[in-house]
């Protein structure tokens, strides 16, 4: 899980019951996966400084050990009710040579499903992000998207977050990452938010001067809130239809993320409101 959630949802394939198995995918969402773990370091170094960012870490560590537990609960009554609840029995099947063919086929047949359904679900959301911020002379402020912001900014700032970081949060949604990108091209105009949400994958985008730029614009309580928002929302898109694959639940996929949407724009209000009363 701290490499990908999509292997961790693939590695839910060994537990028998299906209550079990939905459960523990909803409880490895909890945990940030390794695209996020590179960025926030580096967003928290911006804000707090070196020991600073490693406070930050800190928090974010035992959040999610507190978060795993009330997801538990909340999911665990109706995924697994208590009757239905024993050990992990798993029996090992006899041991023999790998038919390499029927492993490659098997791979290469499982591997294209997940691919086709988050490439569906990545063709929608991606066209929708295109619409919202092409502009002709590449300006974020003559986009549909800045219009959108300017508007829920009032909304938004309730959980902590300014506008461009609260989009920069939806982007985290779909990529994680866009994050860096995002904040580039909404606060230096230093290119197309689209192509920083969608842009190559484990090269997010920093140019020498955006930390200045950002310490400048952002408040430390709402840089807090947005590590926060970003580290506990829900995986990106392949993660998700890769979830959806496995558990075969378009239902309980949903149900999921919009848990946890919505719970980390919870962990926001509160990181922002009580960070304030320190910085």
């Amino acid at each position: 899980m701290l490499g990908c959630t999509i292997g961790g949802a693939a590695g839910t394939r060994v537990i028998e019951s299906w209550g079990q198995r939905v459960l523990a995918m909803a409880l490895m969402w909890a945990v940030p996966c390794g695209a996020i773990l590179s960025i926030i370091p580096t967003l928290a170094s911006i804000f707090f400084g070196g020991w600073g960012a490693a406070l930050v870490m800190l928090g974010i560590v035992l959040v999610m050990f507190l978060h795993i537990a009330v997801t538990a609960k909340i999911f665990g009554t109706k995924l697994v009710p208590q009757s239905e609840r024993t050990g992990m029995i798993m029996e090992l099947p006899p041991y023999h040579k790998p038919r390499w063919g029927n492993l490659l086929r098997a791979t290469t047949a499982r591997t294209g499903g997940i691919f086709i359904r988050a490439f569906k679900v990545i063709f929608v959301v991606t066209a929708v992000f295109f619409c919202l911020t092409y502009t002709t002379n590449g300006s974020v402020v003559n986009s549909v998207i800045y219009k959108i912001g300017a508007f829920i900014e009032p909304v938004t700032r309730f959980f902590g977050l300014g506008w461009q970081t609260f989009i920069a949060f939806l982007a985290a949604a779909v990529s994680k990452e866009a994050v860096l990108g995002v904040l580039n091209a909404l606060y230096m105009g230093g290119g197309a938010v689209f192509a920083s949400t969608i842009g190559a994958k484990g090269q997010p985008v920093m140019i020498n001067n955006l930390a200045e730029v950002l310490s400048a614009s952002i408040s430390r309580p709402e840089a807090l809130a947005f590590i926060f928002a970003v580290s506990f929302t829900v995986p990106c898109m392949i993660a998700m239809a890769s979830t959806y694959s496995e558990n075969h639940s378009l239902k309980w996929t949903l149900r999921i993320a919009g848990y946890y949407m919505g719970l980390s724009l919870v962990i926001s209000f509160v990181v922002f409101h009580v960070s304030s009363l320190f910085f």
